[in-house]
């Protein structure tokens, strides 16, 4: 019989006891030791405390609601939305140039 023509559960299985032998002692030797307790130590604190998540939870309140078209006047007299845009854009320092390309350090700053 020709190794070409054995199955591959009748090569495995010779070797079954062994892999089951070394995975016994990889179990073992991953087992925490037990380490004696420190004395004047006590393993638990002399009071236990919870809080509750919910201690400072606040209800929902409804807000005043405006008219739509006042709502939309007031953001056109205040610049639309690119006001907005810029409030929440990071603004440069005074003594700070501008970056040239916010893309120029990636890939070790090689453009292509």
């Amino acid at each position: 019989m020709s190794l070409s023509s054995l199955h591959a559960t009748q090569v495995g299985r010779p070797l079954l006891p062994l892999a089951l032998a070394l995975f016994s002692t990889v179990v073992a030797a991953q087992a925490p030791a037990a380490s004696a307790p420190t004395p004047g130590v006590s393993a638990l604190p002399a009071t236990l405390q919870y809080q509750s998540p919910l201690t400072n939870y606040r209800r929902y309140d409804d807000q005043a609601v405006q008219p739509w078209r006042e709502a939309n006047d007031r953001v056109g007299q205040i610049g639309g939305w690119r006001t907005y845009a810029k409030e929440a854009a990071p603004q440069p320092s005074t003594g700070q140039a501008p970056a040239r390309d916010a893309h120029s350090g990636h890939h070790g700053g090689a453009s292509k």
